[in-house]
């Protein structure tokens, strides 16, 4: 049986992608994160980090959405392991390449 790889958003590095597969814990505002369409089930991907980390900039059914990582924090995604083969990513806490350049 494959291992589940379920982290947070924020663990994400530019470039990796994964399912959304739901909350943490809860928070008013994760039923307006539901309304921009970060629900269970969508892929979502990690197009860049503002130079000092936070905000993150999320490509999510065809639109860019930009969330603050301490929000992502508390977001379950499922990581797709395929994503981010680059080689460029600095591991963790490290955002080098911005949008897949």
């Amino acid at each position: 049986m494959p291992e589940i790889n379920t982290v947070t958003l924020d663990r994400l590095l530019p470039g990796e992608s994964g399912i959304v597969r739901g909350y943490s814990e809860a928070q008013d505002l994760h039923h307006r994160l539901r309304e921009l369409g970060l629900v269970a089930g969508t892929r979502v991907r990690v197009r860049r980090c503002a130079p000092l980390g936070d905000p993150m900039e999320l490509s999510i059914r065809g639109y860019h959405l930009s969330i603050r990582k301490q929000d992502a924090g508390s977001i379950l995604v499922e990581k797709d392991e395929r994503a981010c083969g680059s080689g460029q990513c600095g591991g963790p806490g490290r955002h080098r390449h911005r949008g897949g350049k």
